[in-house]
């Protein structure tokens, strides 16, 4: 076999990242895949994601832009100061090394070819390195690869361990990518009409969508696909130690709408903290966010309290909030985010322990609940759950009138929390979709606007006077086009951000600078565009028209006015941020007031 040049797939990588739309990104995309066997598509998916392993196996290879900094000196001899210097000028360090490498070539040694199994076999060595010595062995792995690279592979080989390509490429352009190497090996592709095309293309992505939901990895989803077809997907399922793509709600504005949508419904407490999925294998527990991360040791009491369930092999959601003994009140998010976190985590238990309220179970020894109606799933969730001092179940009513619900809204309100989730009785656990069979209502606030959105961080604009000293004054944000996957902007935010946020945003954008990208709809330009990957809760006071804004524009153009940041959602990745769709539906339902923001400035 043939083993794959990393130089073709750097050539990809570039014409990728230098295409006008998307769907020219798809299709390199594709073209790319076709040419790999099943080893190959896997390690090129993960390192397109930035790693070498699915998320939830927690292999992270863990360099930061001093690392990558040292790594470049020692291939090219050129000092950490020169190297400073030019990533202050570039905000690039893959154009760094790409610019040291050129002017190393004037005495260059030969080098021998890279493949593409000894960079990922490297950074693999990487993301295994721990302990004393670890980064002076990592700095020697990457300066290895640098001195067998061109200057275009030393580019991505810079680029990848920061989790920051600036190809624009998410997990649903790698599901179409993967979905147009499929259909064009189908009969007579070629001679099939456009729209024949697109449904063959669609029936496929539906496909590796539903795999993937119950399987949160790509790479062997991939795998299996270029060794068995797509009839291979069939036997994917879920199982323990390998997360589910969590079910997302769908949102109205009041109580009357939720009934009339409904009916007869479940409404639970909405609680305001770590949105979890546990998985247990006898005593193996695994504890997953939202984003299908590993994040079991940071929860040992959660880990000892489900220890002490008796069912062998489940799969359970809940909710997870920081308590507060003293005063029997739950802390709110700002709070119970610290308890995120890799390092001092037993110090960090004792000062917020944790109280865990599960909502769902989706497997339960050997068996697949997720095709029972939730009224089905809650009665099992109940027989094998005894309640805790740490776990508990989530508070829940039936209900069947709007008055009702609005009652036991308000009495979630008055406690703090978030508010309700009201269920679909009948409904299944439809993993990774945004349906109506779940459908949440928060507290209202000031304002036409009765909810909050979450955001992406598309640019940002470095700001005047005293906020110049931050180097950041204001953000673009954008919604989510799910069927488009493209972020298209709402509003830019100058409003809601402390010091010290200021500081952070600063920071970590920075970092992710990049060129405008094909994903980014946006007809205001800010003074950076930056990857779509930080998630931001946004309040405004209402949605309205705007020619200035791309969320929406082939309707109306629709913007957020008075918009201000409230908080980091680094549970949820930028795919999970508020929808198109969502904003379409929040405008249609909030409250009309005279004044649009036609002709008038931001």
């Amino acid at each position: 076999m043939i083993k794959m040049l990393f130089i073709t797939i750097a050539e990809y990588f570039d014409k990728i990242e230098n295409v006008s739309s998307r769907l020219e990104m798809t299709d390199y995309l594709a073209e790319l895949f076709e040419k790999t066997n099943k080893e190959e598509i896997k390690k090129i998916i993960y390192l397109l994601q930035g790693q070498v392993a699915p998320t939830f196996e927690g292999k992270e290879i863990g360099f930061g832009e001093k690392l990558i900094a040292e790594g470049i000196s020692k291939a090219t001899g050129f000092t950490r100061k020169e190297i400073e210097e030019s990533f202050s000028k570039k905000g690039d360090l893959g154009e760094v090394v790409e610019e040291m490498l050129i002017k190393k070539s004037q005495g260059s040694l030969f080098t021998k070819e890279l493949t593409l199994k000894k960079v990922f076999e490297n950074f693999e060595k990487m993301s295994l390195r721990e302990g004393i010595g670890s980064q002076e062995t990592k700095i020697k792995l990457l300066a290895e690869l640098f001195n067998s690279s061109t200057q275009k592979e030393a580019k991505y080989i810079a680029r990848i361990p920061l989790g920051n390509i600036r190809l624009g490429v998410g997990d649903p352009t790698i599901m179409d990518s993967i979905a147009i190497m499929i259909a064009k090996q189908e009969k007579n592709w070629l001679k099939l009409k456009e729209e024949e095309k697109r449904k063959i293309k669609q029936k496929l992505r539906e496909k590796i969508e539903k795999a993937y939901n119950v399987y949160s990895d790509l790479g062997e989803i991939s795998e299996i696909i270029k060794e068995k077809g797509i009839n291979g997907l069939k036997k994917v399922e879920i199982k323990t130690g390998t997360p589910i793509r969590p079910t997302a709600a769908e949102r109205l504005p009041s109580a009357k709408e939720i009934i009339k949508k409904l009916g007869k419904c479940a409404v639970e407490a909405k609680y305001d903290g770590f949105r979890i999925l546990i998985s247990k294998d006898d005593n193996e527990i695994k504890i997953f966010s939202r984003q299908s991360e590993n994040i079991t040791k940071m929860f040992p009491e959660i880990i000892e309290a489900v220890k002490q369930l008796k069912s062998k092999k489940l799969f359970i959601e809940g909710e997870a909030l920081a308590f507060n003994e003293e005063t029997n009140e739950y802390y709110p998010f700002q709070i119970t985010i610290q308890r995120k976190r890799k390092y001092d985590v037993e110090k960090k238990a004792k000062e917020y322990p944790l109280q865990l309220f599960l909502f769902d179970i989706v497997y339960l020894e050997g068996k697949n609940l997720m095709e029972k109606p939730f009224k089905e799933r809650r009665k099992i969730l109940e027989s094998i759950i005894k309640e805790n001092e740490i776990i508990k179940l989530s508070e829940m009513k039936i209900i069947n009138s709007a008055k009702e619900l609005e009652k036991f809204f308000e009495e979630k309100i008055s406690q703090g929390l978030e508010g309700i989730m009201a269920k679909d009785l009948d409904a299944p656990y439809i993993a990774g979709a945004r349906k109506f069979s779940w459908i949440k209502l928060k507290r209202s606030y000031k304002g036409n606007l009765d909810d909050t959105l979450d955001l992406v961080i598309i640019g940002y604009y470095t700001g005047k006077g005293k906020r110049t000293q931050f180097g950041l004054g204001a953000l673009l944000v954008a919604a989510y086009n799910k069927e488009k996957d493209l972020f298209e902007s709402i509003a830019k935010i100058g409003t809601g951000m402390t010091e010290e946020i200021l500081k952070e945003l600063e920071e970590r954008l920075s970092k992710i600078k990049t060129i405008k990208n094909v994903r980014i709809i946006s007809e205001l330009k800010p003074d950076y565009w930056v990857e779509p990957k930080i998630v931001i809760e946004v309040r405004a006071d209402e949605i309205t028209k705007s020619p200035l804004h791309s969320c929406a524009k082939e309707e109306t153009g629709l913007a957020l006015r008075f918009p201000r940041m409230i908080k980091f959602r680094n549970d949820k990745k930028p795919e999970q941020a508020t929808t198109t769709n969502e904003v379409k539906q929040m405008y249609s339902k909030q409250k009309k007031v005279s004044v649009e923001l036609f002709g008038q400035k931001e």
